[in-house]
Formats: C-alpha cells, sequence, structure tokens
C-alpha cells in the first residue's frame, strides 16, 4: 500500500524517553540490587548465581519495550506517539487528519496516580493532551507529560504549542476540528464542573484505608493465637492478605473515579472546542452570503 503524502511537517514533540514512575522504580531496584543486597546478604547468597539481578533486567526491559515514539504534526496528518512495543507489532500511527472527526483537548493522569489517592484527589496530577477520535469509532490520547514534576500542570509547553499549530492548520483549510460535540446548556456545564472539582474519594477514607492494615494483622494474629493456631507462615500470609484489602480497594476506587472526572473534563473541552470554532463558521458563511 503506498504511503500517503503528508505534506510538510508543522510541529515535532518528543516526549520523556520514561515516565516518572519507571524511573523511580528503576532507581529503587538498582538501590536494593547493586547497594543494600551485596551489604545485606552474605557472601554465599549474593548474587545467587545471577538470579538477584533479573529483577533490575525486566525494570530495564520494560523501560525500553515502554520508549515512546516521537509525535509529527504534518499539513495531512498526525503521526501519534506510540511505546516501542505497539511498534514492533504494527501498530499504526499515522492518521490523516480526513480520518478523524473530532479533535481536541483531553484530560488523563500520569501513570500509577492511583497509587496516590492524595494527590490525585487533590487533582495535581491531572494533565492535558490532544484526543482524536477516527470515523470508525476509535479513539486515542497524545500525551504531553512534564518531564519534571516542578513543571506538572494541566497544560504543558508541548500540548500548547502542539493545539496551537492544528487550529491554525484547521482553520487555514476551513475545516471543523469537532464535528459530534454533544451540546450542554448553561446549567449542565455548571453542574460538570462541579462533579469534576469533587475530591474522587474522601480524606477520612484514605487514611483510613491505609491506616488500617497494621490494626488488621494485629487483629488477625491475636485471633489465631486466641483459637490456639501456631504463628505459620499461613496464618501470617493470611493476615497480610486481609491487610491489603482497604488500600487495594481505595486505589481501585481513585481510579475509577479519576476515569469518571478525566471523562467529564474531555467532555466539557470538546463541547467548548466546537463552540470556539462557531464565530468562525458564522463569520466564514457571513461572508460567502455578502455581496461583492
Amino acid at each position: 500500500m503506498p504511503s500517503p503524502d503528508r505534506g510538510p511537517l508543522l510541529y515535532a514533540y518528543y516526549p520523556i524517553p520514561a515516565n516518572p514512575m519507571t524511573v523511580a522504580l528503576l532507581l529503587l531496584v538498582g538501590l536494593v540490587t547493586f547497594v543494600l543486597g551485596p551489604i545485606a546478604a552474605r557472601p554465599d547468597f549474593w548474587p545467587l548465581g545471577g538470579l538477584c539481578f533479573v529483577p533490575f533486567a525486566l525494570v530495564v526491559l520494560s523501560l525500553l519495550a515502554f520508549k515512546p515514539s516521537p509525535t509529527y504534526l504534518h499539513e495531512e496528518g498526525i503521526q501519534v506517539s506510540r511505546p516501542l512495543w505497539r511498534r514492533l507489532f504494527g501498530t499504526k500511527a499515522y492518521f490523516e487528519w480526513r480520518e478523524l472527526r473530532d479533535v481536541y483537548p483531553r484530560s488523563y493522569e500520569v501513570a500509577g496516580s492511583f497509587l496516590s489517592p492524595f494527590a490525585s484527589s487533590a487533582g495535581t496530577l491531572v494533565h492535558t493532551g490532544i484526543g482524536i477520535e477516527t470515523r470508525a469509532g476509535k479513539r486515542i490520547l497524545v500525551r504531553f507529560t512534564p518531564a519534571s514534576i516542578r513543571g506538572f500542570r494541566a497544560e504543558s509547553q508541548g500540548f500548547t504549542d502542539a493545539m496551537a499549530t492544528i487550529r491554525a492548520r484547521f482553520a487555514r483549510r476551513g475545516e471543523p476540528m469537532v464535528t459530534t460535540a454533544r451540546t450542554y446548556a448553561d446549567e449542565d456545564v455548571l453542574r460538570m464542573q462541579e462533579v469534576a472539582r469533587a475530591p474522587l474519594v474522601s480524606i477520612e477514607g484514605v487514611f483510613l484505608a491505609f491506616f488500617l492494615p497494621p490494626a488488621i494483622v494485629a487483629a488477625v494474629l491475636v485471633v489465631a493465637s486466641a483459637l490456639g493456631a501456631p504463628l505459620s507462615l499461613l496464618v501470617v500470609a493470611a493476615a497480610v492478605g486481609f491487610a491489603l484489602v482497604p488500600p487495594a480497594a481505595s486505589m481501585l476506587r481513585t481510579l475509577r473515579q479519576s476515569e469518571r472526572r478525566n471523562e467529564i473534563l474531555s467532555e466539557l473541552a470538546k463541547f467548548q472546542e466546537h463552540l470556539r470554532e462557531r464565530p468562525t463558521d458564522v463569520e466564514a458563511a457571513t461572508s460567502r452570503a455578502s455581496p461583492e
């Protein structure tokens, strides 16, 4: 199949090679493997014939597998960023603008944000990328996560420049960026904004979920001792398993609520993008109807 004519390159965005969560995990595993392991383990125990290096190798391979490609904006289409493993499987990355029905700002959270219900509930990890929807119904998110925590804000410089480039391209062509936006009344917009601003989970619930596990472990061990059960590995594993239920439930709820909030924010952004284009459409129609 012949390659489509992409036209001139309008903008290129090069994402960071790894998200902060992956880098933090790499540093932690590296510290344990190469520093704490040799110090704490017996000389005949470390490195277990090389098995001690397996976790570090797996993290490095994961980092390489998820290394993203650049995002390119062309006059005739967009090449979205894809991780290396998806590129190896031949996942489609280039879409012609005429294949798309909607292009608009879309909210998302950094990977692993559900692990921090405090920050996620406060909305400090919410970012804005570019959402594209194909005429076939496929939805794709182009991420523009900042490279440093100090730069965390909803709209990064990469997103701002890319969105401005896309808007200029569509305005130059006289084509709408959004064709399927739902219409909302003012009261609907206010209600959606109120829902999006609400905390994902209550502070009381977060404290309870993360401070309850030690009490659960203690309670299980006390009950086992009262019943005369020996302190075996099975009893300890059962205590730890019960203790993990509250934080796991809290993180799962945070993730679900975060997805709901991002959908609301994205719908509002899509509607606002549609409203932003309307004056241009009206002016163009008036210009065409005016006599020479």
